[in-house]
Order: C-alpha cells, then structure tokens, then sequence
C-alpha cells in the first residue's frame, strides 16, 4: 500500500508534529535522515512509524516501513533536501535526579545553540541536560543540530524552579558568567551542574540562591563574550576533564 493523499491521517499527524502544540498533545516528535534513524535505533529508540518516499523505497528497503507518494512525503518533510526517510518517536518522560555532571539551559532560545550543546553534553559525559524555560527541545531544528545526543542522554524539561533545585541537589552548581573567576582556578572531586543562561540576558537573578561557583573563560582583545553554544561546549569540556 502507498499513501497517495495529502489527507491521509498519518500525512495529517507528521505534519501536526512540526508544531510545538502537537508534540506536546501527542508526546510525539520527529526525525528525518537515514544517520538519524540507524543512530535510533542504535541507541535503542523504537519508532512508532517509519515513512519513507516512494522513489527511494527500494534503495532505503525498510521491513515495515509506509511507503509515501513523492509529492505527498514532500509536503510531510521539514527538510529541503530530504533523504526520503521520516519516523515518528514517542517523548519519553523523564524526572532524572542528576547523580553524574549534568547541564542545566537557563531560558536559551535559540534551537541552533540548544542542538548543539546537547551535542556537546553528550560528548562530554554531561549524560543529563536540563531545559528550565527554554526552546522546545524537540523541535525539528533542535533535532538536527543535537545530531543523535536526543537518544543518548537525559533531557529534562522543566518550567518549576524548585523542582529543578531539587532535580540537582546533588551537585556543586556551577553558573557561567563574565564576570566569574577564570575557570581554570577551579577543581572539582564532585558532580557540577553547570549552568548556562538565555543568549541576550545571561543566567537568571533566581540562580543566585543555589550557585556555588561563578566561572568566565579568559579571552584575549577584549572580547565582550562568546556565543553560549561556544563558550558552553568549551566549559563543558574543561570542567569534564577537571574530575
């Protein structure tokens, strides 16, 4: 069987994901490409559908996957140049308490940096990222940029600061900030929350209570600062290999 039909109910739920309202209703997201599907699937994620475009179906060769009329899965893709492959994954609900390093994104934005960051986190062994306030880290930009790190670390999502405080009660919080002490004064022997804040406003007054440390990076030609993906994935990989 091929969808031929812009109507067709599940044409009509891919495209619903794109926006934020029905993720959050279904508690359903997507990703697109062949790497980010065999990356799934590595990491033990089961997609709840597979679709992939007619003109591709052979060369992809997918057990179970929905076939999809070219001009139709056109109108389901978010991509401009796609790769003819779009699963649907369920969000999966997550009250981690933070035991390792973890991330916490104050406010942040722009899903670009977001993306990026749960890159680096993942990379770094930051195996738990929490999200007060922020963009949608499910959205398709966030999916792309984070490149796979949605499948192999925490993510939390959290709008109630006081269940943050006590998500990482655990760790020494450890908030950036330009008018911290130089990072490289500092060694940890216990798990650190770092935390980042909004790309325009820096880390909310609300942190204040909780921090333990400030931290800067040191930079030459007086530089005002860096882009919060930069100087996070940087923070995060001093303050990793400080431990």
């Amino acid at each position: 069987m091929v969808i031929t039909s812009a109507s067709n109910s599940k044409v009509l739920l891919v495209r619903k994901l794109q926006d934020k309202k029905y993720r959050n209703r279904f508690k359903q997201y997507c990703i697109e490409g062949v790497r980010l599907y065999q990356e799934a699937l590595r990491f033990g994620k089961k997609p709840l559908e597979v679709f992939v475009k007619q003109s591709l179906s052979d060369k992809l060769n997918i057990d179970g996957a929905t076939v999809v009329e070219d001009n139709v899965f056109d109108k389901m893709s978010d991509t401009v140049s796609s790769q003819g492959l779009i699963a649907v994954l369920p969000i999966e609900d997550n009250d981690t308490v933070a035991s390792g390093n973890c991330l916490v994104l104050d406010s942040l934005q722009d899903p670009g940096n977001v993306g990026t960051l749960l890159r680096t986190a993942c990379a770094t062994g930051f195996d738990t990222v929490y999200l007060y306030r922020c963009v949608d880290v499910y959205s398709p930009k966030c999916v792309r940029s984070a490149m796979s790190a949605h499948f192999a670390i925490n993510l939390v999502t959290v709008d109630d600061f006081d269940v943050l405080k006590q998500r990482i009660s655990n760790c020494r919080v450890v908030c950036a900030d330009m008018d911290g002490k130089d990072v490289s004064q500092f060694q940890y022997n216990e798990p650190i929350a770092l935390v980042l804040g909004n790309e325009g406003n820096g880390i909310g007054d609300y942190f204040n209570e909780i921090s333990d440390d400030v931290v800067s990076l040191s930079m030459k030609n007086n530089l005002e600062s860096l882009n919060v993906a930069v100087a996070g994935s940087i923070l995060m990989y001093i303050l990793g290999g400080k431990q």
